[in-house]
């Protein structure tokens, strides 16, 4: 099923007005849904890990992965296997973004050409030094001097994609290719022989590869993704609660509830009750 692709704007007014304040979220659930922006984001994974869907291809984020989106990427966050994330981000709008790349004496199409965001890893001091930068700005009352720190800090944060390493284990491309076809509900439904299917490997060489370049088994990977289409079909259907389990692949009601319990911390028709009428609660930025 399609979604919309929200499209948000942010102007060098509205950073100034709002102190360029850091936003600090926990959990995939609490993240916009699939969107793009007229801006540049910086955001930094400092805990867990994720799936970012970015650009219909997609990068395994993890703690310490330091991404800088462009205007017009599109993207989105995905549950990665049983784990989660925080995340801290921030815009910069396009104005501000070119006097940067002036300063640090770049061009604009350095960040731009590539088809995927610049996506650097941080660790150590650098990891801590970059999560109090982007914070800092937060803990400031007054909005100005909020506004002022930032533009002092920007250079350096863009700065880092110049200088900070790659991750070391990009995906290669045939398994970008599987995943980006294990989007599709029709074939993470499907299941384990579909994904053999679409690989045209031997199951033994596709479990070997998951745990290389995800860290987990492709079945964990397929029950993350039917997952993540039993909540949304509890919160924009009315499909009852029995039937969903059935309708993403489980074909155990029991092992549908216990994995969604264990995901979401609450079962499927609790998460329905309590999320339903309060979108906000699970995204709280979309509107």
């Amino acid at each position: 099923m399609s979604e919309e692709i929200v499209r948000l704007h942010y102007t060098e007014d509205e950073l100034r007005r709002d102190g360029a304040r850091a936003l600090h979220q926990f959990g995939v659930q609490g993240t916009y849904k699939i969107h793009t922006h007229d801006f540049y984001e910086l955001f930094l994974v400092p805990k867990g890990s994720a799936v970012h869907a970015v650009n219909g291809r997609p990068q395994l984020l993890t703690e310490g992965s330091f991404v800088l989106i462009r205007p017009g990427d599109i993207h989105r966050y995905e549950f990665f296997n049983s784990d989660d994330f925080e995340i801290i981000d921030i815009g910069i709008p396009e104005t501000l973004f070119l006097r940067i790349c002036a300063y640090l004496g770049v061009e604009r199409s350095v960040f731009d050409v590539p088809a995927l965001p610049p996506h650097c890893m941080l660790s150590g001091t650098a990891l801590s030094d970059v999560q109090r930068k982007l914070l800092q700005s937060g803990r400031m009352e007054d909005r100005e001097a909020g506004y002022r720190y930032m533009l002092s800090v920007f250079p350096y944060l863009v700065g880092l994609f110049l200088t900070a390493p790659a991750p070391e284990h990009q995906l290669p491309p045939w398994f970008s290719a599987l995943l980006e076809k294990m989007e599709e509900p029709e074939n993470f439904i499907a299941g384990l022989p579909r994904l053999v299917a679409l690989a045209n490997m031997s199951q033994e060489h596709l479990t070997r590869s998951f745990r290389r370049y995800l860290g987990a088994t492709p079945t964990a990977f397929i029950n993350a993704k039917r997952l993540g289409l039993a909540a949304e079909l509890l919160l924009t259907t009315e499909t009852p609660v029995i039937d969903v389990g059935g309708l993403c692949g489980f074909n155990s009601q029991s092992r549908f509830y216990r994995l969604f319990t264990e995901r979401f911390g609450c079962p499927p028709k609790a998460f329905r009750t309590q999320f339903r009428d309060q979108p906000s609660l699970l995204f709280p930025y979309s509107s």
